[in-house]
């Protein structure tokens, strides 16, 4: 392909018009939701794009003697504002953007709210890259001896992370040594330092499935006008309302100080009918079912759920048999080929084949912007999942296959309900210091619920590593990215053997489309032609898997 040219303002237009006015709207301007939304709105009904320093002039009481028809022009601008938003033309309110430094807000409230929807990007600090000191911990309001439990608990998790890392070093070095031992016999600070930093990130990766979810975390947030809306509206919801109602006020508080008008004008305020706890929809469903939230769920449920998994961590439970034909026709229409002309194996090789399609080779993922790729958007599938919360956390980062995660509130066992990670299983002494730590957090999680303790303050008490139950769907796009970045080596081996038992019964199913699904990118990128093959730079995982390569030998073939 060739090489994009540069953007430059002498390029000629290559078409007859008029060219048309291309403006990046400043960030001064973005900041300014209201006439942003009232601008785009306008510019529906207009001759020409309504200009957002107009809507913001308007809105400038000091101005109104310069014009006799300011304030009933300021007046049909607030009430339009409400009234798109109770129409549910929503559109105007995605054009403001908001970009949030959250820091020290817990990884609960991250996984139960800001990561549980679609529509946001998050760079959230990594517990596999970054050390967790354990300074500062979430912690509730509690009495006294209440508290005490709680730090207790929050401590012993902290020694039980420590001790891991130094038990799993010793394994994880010997293996590291075996894909790198160039590195390993090297001599010197610079060379021995790179080994133990590659070592402690992986010891981490494992150590840190015992860290409670009252772990306090930093992250960039970026959500649009509409979003935020819907965050101040939903704020109480399930499981902990109210540190996440706290957050949400603080982040609108900071909207409102560059734009009262966030929320409505002073004499149109928009209807958000902020919902009570006792209001929401998960909490009203769950008050039928039983006498309170705060009852310990019956085994009945977990037994009925593990059962119907046969011995999976993700089950496929859906699909459409006639998916291949059904994305062969798909591909037809939009070449308006005839099956003749385009067979249906062609069909599918048009749009899964790296060496047919060069777009699976490059690193923006083009197919979302594809239409011959978006008919990969026809093909859907559902997975029944228990995996760990340390798993799901990464696992909703992918936004395009949406999971109906659960209440915890409503998943609290008495025994604890945790996976073990491959490492711990592999040391006697790691497997039994793992243990020991995560009952300890369940000691404390019930000693705190039979005191009478609600549960969303003991929930902070659930380690990583607490098992997660829901179900998932997506379309064979969505999970195509997602299955090629989680069959790297590089991605933590929970999400890595999901991603491959999801392949494999694709595979199973639907051979024609689970030719090109068990892929890792090195393999796609290989195949598409584009250099390096690993993309992973510094983070090559050290095996050259695109050679020899068999979906049925990927398992075999990762070392760490």
């Amino acid at each position: 392909m060739a090489a994009l040219p540069r953007p430059a303002g002498d390029v000629p237009y290559p078409l007859s018009s008029k060219p048309p006015v291309i403006k990046l709207i400043t960030s001064e301007s973005a900041s300014n939701p209201f006439a942003l939304t009232v601008a785009a709105a306008w510019s529906c009904y207009g001759s020409r794009p309504a200009r957002v320093e107009n809507v913001l002039k308007l809105m400038d009481p000091g101005l109104d003697g310069a014009d006799e028809l300011r304030p009933a022009r300021r007046t049909r601008a607030e009430r339009l504002y409400r009234d798109l938003f109770e129409a549910g033309h929503h559109t105007t309110f995605q054009h403001a953007n908001f970009v949030f430094v959250l820091d020290g807000i817990s990884r609960l409230a991250i996984w139960s709210f800001f990561h549980h929807h679609p529509h946001y990007n998050s760079e959230q600090v990594s517990q596999r890259y970054r050390e967790v000191s354990g300074k500062v911990m979430v912690t509730p309001d509690l009495t006294e001896r209440q508290e005490a439990i709680y730090r207790s608990a929050m401590d012993r998790a902290l020694q039980g992370y420590r001790s891991l890392n130094e038990m799993l070093t010793p394994d994880i070095t010997e293996r590291y040594g075996s894909i790198f031992p160039a590195r390993a016999k090297a001599r010197g600070p610079e060379a021995e330092e790179r080994v133990v930093s590659a070592v402690q990130k992986k010891t981490q990766e494992v150590a840190r499935y015992v860290l409670p979810l009252g772990t306090p975390a930093h992250m960039y947030h970026t959500i649009n006008g509409l979003t935020l809306l819907r965050y101040y509206v939903l704020a109480n919801q399930l499981d902990v309302p109210t540190e996440v109602r706290y957050i949400v006020n603080q982040m609108v508080a900071e909207v409102l100080k560059i734009d009262p008008n966030f929320l409505g004008g002073p004499s149109f305020p928009l209807d958000l009918q902020i919902l009570g706890m006792p209001d929401t929809l998960e909490y009203e469903v769950l008050a039928n079912l039983q006498d309170s939230v705060k009852q310990t769920p019956e085994e009945t449920f977990f037994d009925e759920f593990d059962a119907q998994l046969n011995g999976l961590d993700s089950r496929l439970v859906s699909h459409d048999p006639e998916s291949e034909r059904v994305l062969a026709d798909a591909v037809r229409a939009v070449l308006g080929r005839s099956s003749d002309e385009l067979p249906d194996g062609a069909a599918l090789a048009a749009v899964l084949d790296p060496a047919q399609n060069h777009y699976l080779g490059h690193p923006l993922f083009l197919a979302m912007n594809s239409k011959l790729m978006q008919t990969l958007t026809h093909v859907s599938f559902t997975f029944q999942k228990r995996i760990s919360g340390a798993e799901e956390a990464q696992n909703q980062r992918h936004r395009g296959t949406l999971s109906s995660s659960p209440i915890l509130s409503a998943h609290m066992r008495r025994n604890p309900d945790v996976i073990v990670p491959y490492d711990v299983q592999r040391s006697e002494a790691a497997l039994e210091e793992y243990h020991a730590t995560v009952q300890a957090l369940w000691d404390a999680k019930n000693m705190l619920l039979d005191d009478g303790v609600e549960s969303e303050k003991v929930l902070y008490l659930l380690p990583n590593s607490h098992n997660v139950r829901f179900y998932e769907t997506g379309t064979l796009l969505s999970y195509y990215w997602k299955w090629v970045k989680r069959l790297c080596f590089n991605a933590q081996r929970e999400i890595f053997d999901s991603a491959y038992q999801e392949t494999q019964q694709v595979s199973q199913l639907l051979p024609r489309i689970g030719e090109y699904i068990s892929r890792p990118p090195c393999v796609v990128r290989s195949a598409a032609g584009t250099k390096p093959f690993c993309p992973e730079g510094e983070r090559y995982c050290g095996i050259p898997v695109w050679r020899e390569y068999s979906p049925d030998t990927i398992v075999l073939r990762r070392v760490l």
